[in-house]
């Protein structure tokens, strides 16, 4: 399963994340999802980028630029109380 069974009582197919990824899959662009940060209720924010048919050096290129300029890996949502 990639992601939650069961969302606002209803129940979620284990097929459907493939929605959000297929359309590039299917032509050839690649396609990177990095953090963005998070909401104010702590959820994350993820950055979708594509590029043009098998350009996957400038999708790299682009994801750790914004990488760099927007750091994430320090940063963890107070989503359960943990100290």
């Amino acid at each position: 399963m990639q992601g939650p069974e069961i969302i606002d009582g209803r129940m979620v197919r284990s097929d459907h994340w493939l929605s959000f990824c297929y359309p590039f899959n299917f032509t050839g662009q690649p396609a990177a999802s990095i953090p963005a940060g998070f909401t104010a209720s702590g959820l994350p924010i993820g950055l979708q980028i594509v590029g043009r048919h098998l350009d996957d050096g400038l999708v790299l290129a682009a994801s750790a630029a914004f990488e760099r300029i927007q750091p994430w890996n320090h940063l963890y949502p107070d989503l359960i109380g943990l100290p």
